[in-house]
């Protein structure tokens, strides 16, 4: 440890009932018991019905946890008053259904020994590693990262100083802390260095059904759309778009098809529809084959998934250009 190391602010959102919140605050215990660290857990969309439990919970861990009730706001402003409450020197982001490594302040430890570095981040991988879909939506999420390996709201650390000078998170963001990437934007823009460790790592239990891991694409799609918007607003480029436009443009383009020509030639209605689809297949190539190289048993989810994700990507970007719109959250 460094003799200078700085103390640790732990900011974990817990808007909305998290099945998998008990263990994700366990692992606070080893990081809480080092004597350099708080624990600062938001309850602030009014989802919570049972504040007294978290409370409980919380009063496990000793007097190094503790909660802060908000009213009902969107997850950027709850970050943003607990950092302006939190105690520690380093603010460090994630959310309380998150496994987090026993070895977190070490590695925050060496990644912002040097002066100039503003934000430290690694990956949020699979914690429910015994289920097929889960691990499946991992590899993807994963394999995407590689695209963009910046910090988001789910395993990232910035300077106290350094966060409340540049204005924290966008308060009016409601969007999943996954590839949520504002802040990260507006710091590159200014030039600021931001550290990658890909060995600092939380583990977060991702979705089992085929329904969740929709929803969560959906989400996704929401934020990538908006993080696309964010890139242009700042002069940055905008890593892996047009494949991820593409794929939204083939989906858009196997709806219209039998919409417009439908009544007319039935037959090209249905060919070229079809034709889209598979076109998505190419455009996912690097991810189907990264799937067969390291997860062969579920390359068959994967070409099922290649076809099915897509669609709620596009919801999703539909949604936030709807918001964007209307003045709205997107």
């Amino acid at each position: 440890m460094p003799s200078s190391a700085p103390s640790y602010s732990i900011i974990l959102l817990a808007g909305q009932p998290m099945p998998h919140m008990r263990g994700g605050l366990s692992s606070l215990a080893p990081l809480l018991a080092s004597g350099r660290c708080e624990a600062v857990v938001t309850a602030h969309r009014g989802g919570l019905d049972d504040l007294e439990a978290l409370r409980a919970l919380l009063r496990e861990l000793g007097p190094g946890a503790r909660l802060l009730p908000l009213p009902p706001c969107p997850a950027g402003a709850a970050r943003n008053q607990a950092a302006e409450q939190a105690r520690g020197e380093v603010l460090f982001f994630s959310q309380a259904d998150c496994l987090l490594p026993p070895d977190l302040l070490c590695r925050l430890d060496e990644a912002l020994l040097p002066a100039d570095r503003d934000a430290a981040a690694g990956p949020c991988r699979v914690a429910n590693r015994d289920d097929a879909l889960a691990m499946l939506v991992g590899a993807e999420l994963a394999w995407e990262r590689e695209d963009e390996p910046l910090p988001d709201a789910l395993c990232a650390a910035y300077r106290r100083r350094d966060f409340l000078e540049f204005g924290g998170f966008d308060p009016a963001d409601a969007a999943e802390g996954l590839e949520n990437y504002e802040l990260a934007y507006r710091l590159l823009a200014q030039g600021r260095e931001l550290y990658w460790d890909q060995e600092l790592q939380v583990r977060r239990p991702l979705p089992s059904t085929w329904g969740g891991c929709l929803a969560l694409a959906y989400q996704l799609g929401r934020n990538r759309f908006r993080n696309l918007l964010h890139r242009r607003r700042l002069g940055l480029g905008s890593p892996g778009g047009a494949r991820r436009f593409a794929q939204s443009v083939l989906v858009m383009l196997a709806v219209a098809i039998p919409i417009g020509i439908g009544a007319h030639d039935w037959q090209r209605a249905v060919t070229l529809p079809i034709i889209c689809l598979l076109l998505l297949y190419p455009l996912n190539r690097g991810f189907i084959k990264s799937v067969a190289h390291q997860e062969p048993r579920l390359l068959n989810r994967a070409l099922l998934w290649c076809l099915l994700r897509p669609w709620a990507w596009t919801l999703g970007m539909v949604k936030a250009s709807l918001d964007r719109m209307g003045g709205g959250e997107g």
